[in-house]
């Protein structure tokens, strides 16, 4: 009898909490649709980020705030059948965090504003016709100039000659870096080896596949290997080769060398746009594709010390260790 009375006061405390939550949501709060690709690093930052501009802009989960949230963890089946869950909700602003959640919003949008995050060519991946605006969907770009990170690679070895190249095959976004990296090593007279993967029972063979093929790797912003950095790490340090990757926190986890935009910073600026339009200061088609104003150089000194490498004084003094 004392176990029946204990169990009913719980299930009374319980739903008392949660219908004085409900009731603490006001009845004009903004919905926001997130839609998510997957859990790792970047993405979650880039979240982060964007939740925290909504806050500081006055919007907050669970006062004037809802917030969707969905994460398909990669599966595309279910990526479909979230947008469509999303969009039949109705929200005033949806935001996509990577390029195919873009694309699966895209397809079904009539006229809901949907901002975009973690994304790398909003043009080539069909997103939008130009990156001035003017449509349904605008966001920042998670883009750094393919010259560039392949200058910071060479600055740390002049001597390669031979890029391998990693990425999944069904992320647009990756293709499209992949591509550029291997138009501008190209134009240097340095060969590249590009190996894809579909899933990441693929990535550890793929990776030693490249043993004694290449000077060193080149990693994109790849959702996927993004996630599977633990076995480049291994691969590389078994090997001695430095990796390049499109963003710090790959690098962080076992890349050499990074320059490339900060996720938390860009869902941060995404943020911010979303705010303007909630407070209906701006409309969606007022903004373009934006990119972060300052890239940053990362270098990872377990990293280099794993494969016998030294970093460059002129990396050291103007990169940000994400070993620390």
């Amino acid at each position: 009898m004392k176990k029946i009375i204990v169990l009913l006061i719980v299930m009374m405390v319980v739903c008392g909490c949660a219908n004085q939550n409900e009731s603490t949501v006001s009845e004009d709060a903004k919905t926001v649709g997130v839609l998510q690709l997957m859990t790792h690093d970047a993405l979650d930052l880039s979240y982060q980020g964007f939740v925290d501009a909504l806050k500081e802009g006055g919007y907050i989960e669970g006062e004037n705030l809802v917030i969707d949230y969905q994460n398909p963890q990669s599966d595309q089946a279910n990526l479909t059948t979230m947008a469509e869950s999303i969009m039949a909700k109705d929200p005033d602003i949806v935001l996509a965090i990577a390029t195919t959640p873009a694309q699966a919003l895209q397809a079904i949008n009539v006229d809901t504003p949907i901002l975009a995050t973690a994304v790398t060519d909003f043009v080539e991946s069909g997103l939008v016709e130009s990156n001035d605006g003017g449509e349904l969907i605008a966001g920042v770009s998670d883009g750094c100039p393919m010259a560039e990170q392949l200058d910071l690679l060479l600055e740390f070895d002049p001597s390669i000659k031979r890029v391998g190249i990693i990425y999944t095959s069904s992320e647009p976004n990756s293709e499209i870096q992949a591509n550029q990296m291997q138009e501008e090593c190209a134009q240097r007279g340095i060969e590249t080896l590009i190996k894809t993967v579909s899933d990441k029972t693929m990535i550890d063979d793929t990776l030693q596949s490249f043993a004694g093929e290449i000077d060193a790797l080149y990693v994109p912003t790849d959702n996927n290997i993004a996630s599977a950095m633990a076995s480049v790490d291994i691969f590389a340090s078994e090997n001695g080769l430095p990796v390049l990757t499109g963003e710090s926190n790959s690098c962080a986890n076992g890349g050499l060398l990074s320059l490339g935009a900060d996720y938390y910073l860009i869902g941060h600026q995404t943020g911010e746009m979303a705010v303007a339009i909630l407070n209906g200061e701006k409309s969606i088609q007022d903004f373009g594709v934006e990119t972060q104003d300052e890239l940053t150089v990362f270098y990872n000194s377990r990293t280099a010390e794993n494969i016998g490498a030294t970093i460059p004084d002129s990396i050291l003094q103007k990169g940000e260790d994400v070993a620390k």
